[in-house]
């Protein structure tokens, strides 16, 4: 899927892709088919390639912004995928989804129907980007720090102290871990500010619908206040999944029992029946997941090489909970610069999603003092 007419380029390269969630592992696949070496460094903690189930959805703006016009582009690049990659029914569906008001009343005006849009199961897509010969997989190791070898221009991935390997060019591609490891790497090389990255902590509930087998449930997935996804097949039998939060304040807290709650009260204000039937799941066994995103204000991905770092750095990350939509897309956008492919997408968006811009920006306001 991400293979292109090659253009007149050096031999290739060795590449540490760091997170192996959405971004990482297609960054990943999409250099391995172009002959690179690629080396993927998990921590395997808070990371979205663990997520149980996801939907990818299209964002509408009434100024068809950059960021909708990302979303569709990512969405059709998230179905071709899935369809190569997955067993339909199984790993994914074309379930659709409504969408609903984030606050106040409901009413048609405000209700959208997205044909188009699925529900996916993260770590099954992940599994098979990262099953490639050119690939590795390094599991269960947090890299914290980087280092530019003068000698040989090349990237140490460093771990409590210790080389994990060398790597003419490093990706960061682990959401919220990229904020300490662009931290460090714009205190040794650059004169510019990290980025104004925000980590988000989002919880999904869950439960077997065989627990409330007479329950009064949409027909369809829903989405606005939470997601609420019914119908989706386990090894344990048909599940539903819900949620998930939004926390600011608490990135990096296990699941609680208060987000649980959080999470009904949400599913309550638009399907209070279907709410009520689940409340005896939440107040005995519901189960949870716990993960972090990595965003920023403008909601916007950060996507190119690292402002003002040595050359090899690289950075596919702050989708925030479009992750799942936007990831496939921003994956080949960023290895279109670092191979010399043409970008699949216009300038205007390469510029919207830039690594570069809020180093620019800072340098602009800078002048004009």
């Amino acid at each position: 899927m991400f293979r292109r007419q090659a253009p007149n380029l050096p031999s290739p390269q060795v590449a540490c892709v760091i997170g192996a969630g959405i971004s990482g592992s297609s960054t990943a696949r999409a250099l391995a088919e172009q002959g690179w070496q690629v080396t993927v460094i998990d921590s395997g903690h808070f990371g979205a390639a663990s997520l149980p189930l996801g939907l990818i959805s299209p964002h509408t703006s009434k100024d068809d912004g950059a960021l909708s016009r990302l979303s569709r582009i990512g969405m059709e690049r998230m179905h071709v995928a899935m369809r190569t990659y997955l067993i339909e029914g199984v790993d994914w569906s074309l379930s659709g989804v409504m969408t609903y008001p984030r606050t106040g009343p409901v009413s048609d005006k405000n209700t959208t129907w997205h044909p188009d849009a699925a529900w996916i199961k993260p770590s099954a897509l992940t599994r098979a980007l990262l099953d490639h010969p050119n690939i590795k997989v390094v599991r269960d190791k947090v890299v914290d720090a980087l280092k530019l070898e003068s000698n040989t221009k090349s990237w140490q991935v460093l771990s409590s102290g210790a080389c994990l390997l060398h790597a003419e060019h490093v990706v960061l591609a682990a959401g919220p871990g990229c904020i300490d490891l662009c931290s460090g790497v714009m205190r040794q090389y650059a004169n510019v500010a990290t980025p104004p990255f925000d980590a988000i902590r989002g919880q999904v509930s869950w439960g077997l619908m065989a627990q409330t087998p007479n329950a009064a449930l949409p027909p369809n997935p829903i989405n606005g206040r939470g997601s609420f996804v019914p119908h989706v097949p386990t090894p344990e039998g048909a599940a539903w999944f819900l949620g998930s939060t939004y926390d600011r304040t608490h990135p990096h807290e296990g699941v609680t029992e208060e987000d649980h709650t959080f999470n009904l009260s949400r599913l309550g204000e638009l399907f209070p029946d279907t709410a009520k039937a689940l409340e005896p799941v939440f107040s005995k066994n519901v189960r949870g997941w716990v993960g972090v995103r990595c965003t920023l204000h403008d909601r916007l991905p950060l996507v190119g090489s690292v402002a003002d770092a040595p050359a090899g750095l690289w950075i596919n990350s702050a989708m925030g909970s479009r992750g799942l939509t936007l990831g496939l897309l921003c994956s080949e956008i960023l290895v279109a610069q670092m191979t010399g492919y043409p970008s699949p997408v216009d300038d205007h968006l390469v510029r919207a999603i830039s690594s570069l811009r809020f180093a620019e920006k800072a340098r602009a306001k800078m002048q004009r003092k």
